[in-house]
């Protein structure tokens, strides 16, 4: 079936994420690169485990689903049967309520399938983007990574000036930012700025690190979340 190649591509793709970045950041290794090479290999193995494992998730919720159907299938065919021994003067109702029926189990089961495949796709792809930050923060040098941070920040930053407007309409109690390294004062204060002239100075900003982010920010007021963080970039290359 199509669905089972579908973690091992993924995996494949953990590759060319790394390497794509890798370009992107234009940073220089200050560590021995074929040690580097070996930790990222190992950290490949372990998500082609995790990824065999879903496999294994996937063909057994595959059966299940052939079960279902073989049984829905069974149901149509004996709601016939049963419909045509009725008397005449009900033959048409009796039907029309078996094929119903037939549709919905096989609509149920068709249900369970495609979300299965969107939990074990989110669930992978998920595994991928972290794996692919663990990688870059072993490959990279401290001073490359300080400087992606900066990167990625600046881009938030400037995307605050677009949202000035429409926060404002929203409005909100608090201001919450994420960051994956410490921030420098200037970056807080910059932020403190825009916070103010948007909410007003009543409104606090509440800035935390998240090494889980490894670079860039989160950025939440409201329901709207500004997102420049190296997860989220990840995600979209």
């Amino acid at each position: 079936m199509e669905l089972f190649g579908f973690g091992f591509l993924a995996i494949l793709g953990l590759g060319l994420v790394v390497g794509s970045i890798l370009l992107w950041t234009r940073g220089v290794f200050n560590r021995d690169l074929t040690q580097a090479l070996q930790r990222v290999q190992q950290q490949e193995q372990a998500l082609q485990e995790k990824a065999e494992i879903l496999e294994q998730r996937l063909t057994q919720m595959e059966r299940d689903y052939q079960t279902k159907l073989k049984r829905a299938e069974g149901e149509t065919e004996r709601l016939l049967q049963d419909a045509k021994t009725q008397a005449m003067n009900i033959r048409t109702v009796a039907i029309e309520e078996a094929k119903h029926r037939a549709r919905q189990l096989l609509l149920e089961a068709e249900q369970g399938r495609v979300q299965l495949r969107a939990e074990v796709a989110k669930e992978l792809d998920g595994h991928i983007i972290q794996r692919a930050c663990e990688s870059l923060r072993s490959l990279l040098s401290p001073v490359d990574l300080a400087s992606l941070h900066r990167r990625l920040t600046t881009e938030l930053l400037d995307a605050l000036q677009q949202l000035e407007s429409s926060a404002r309409r929203s409005g909100t109690e608090a201001v919450h930012l994420r960051a994956g390294q410490t921030l420098g004062p200037g970056e807080v204060e910059r932020v403190q700025r825009w916070v103010t002239s948007t909410f007003g100075a009543d409104v606090p900003l509440r800035v935390e690190t998240d090494t889980g982010l490894v670079a860039g920010c989160v950025l939440q007021f409201g329901d709207t979340i500004v997102d420049s963080s190296l997860p989220n970039r990840l995600g979209r290359q």
